[in-house]
């Protein structure tokens, strides 16, 4: 008896076991600001003639995830009122730096203030809950600016304009590192400052995750990787049946 129903069942078992980690990853990260949800793409395997005296009759070896596309639109912003909150428009990213000195990219926008050492005149940083440092538009870290008047406070209108916000020429194409980071690579092109780019103060952009989408695809995932499970074990019994059989 062939084993092509069995590995092609077998394919489509572990291929679905991927995408439902793909959409309980988007689901995990349904509260996570600046996060951007994945799809996975199928794509079918090979085929072969069974009967070469028919060059038409041809048999497909399963199904496997070919990539996962990021899906990049824009999400919708909420208002925090916090000043250090931030949200770059559209495709735009914000440039961090890791403590590891790696330059990364993100489009989370929830940042904090830290001093560059324990000096007393340290300059004050501006860095997100990494403890990486954001970057401006010339890839140098940002010292928050205060008030002449005020020394304690916050310019708000001054800091808004040093944040540097990045473009990709293909965003498709970053890689994602973890930490709601993306690095760039040949497919994305390398990172563009685009001062004209939109950013907003006091404000967030939320989960690229839709609830309604991604509870859809459970579903579709599920039943599909059951039928597949079934299928390996109907043919298992049916071997088990041939060799009993030949015995």
């Amino acid at each position: 008896m062939s084993n092509i129903g069995y590995y092609t069942a077998a394919s489509g078992v572990i291929s679905y076991q991927y995408a439902m980690d793909v959409t309980a990853n988007n689901l995990a990260n349904v509260n996570t600001f600046g996060f951007k949800a994945s799809r996975p793409s199928f794509a079918d395997l090979i085929y072969t003639e069974r009967n070469n005296n028919n060059t038409e009759t041809q048999f497909g070896h399963g199904v496997r995830v070919q990539k996962t596309d990021m899906m990049f639109e824009q999400s919708q912003l909420r208002e925090t009122g916090r000043p250090l909150d931030f949200a770059a428009l559209n495709e735009g990213f914000f440039a961090v730096q890791t403590p590891e000195n790696a330059v990364t990219y993100t489009k989370d926008g929830s940042f904090i203030i830290t001093k560059e050492s324990e000096a007393e005149d340290a300059p004050w940083l501006l860095c997100n809950s990494w403890g990486g440092w954001v970057l401006d538009y010339e890839g140098n870290r940002i010292e928050v600016p205060f008030k002449e008047n005020a020394p304690t406070e916050i310019d708000d209108a001054a800091l808004t304009q040093m944040i540097g916000v990045y473009r990709f020429e293909n965003p498709y194409g970053l890689d994602m590192v973890g930490d709601n980071y993306y690095i760039e690579t040949a497919s994305s092109g390398p990172a563009q400052a685009d001062e004209g780019a939109g950013k907003k103060q006091r404000w967030l952009e939320a989960s690229g995750t839709n609830v309604a989408n991604e509870m859809t695809k459970v579903i579709e995932f599920q039943r599909a990787y059951q039928l597949n499970v079934n299928m390996v074990k109907t043919h298992d019994e049916l071997e088990n049946i041939i060799n009993n059989l030949r015995n």
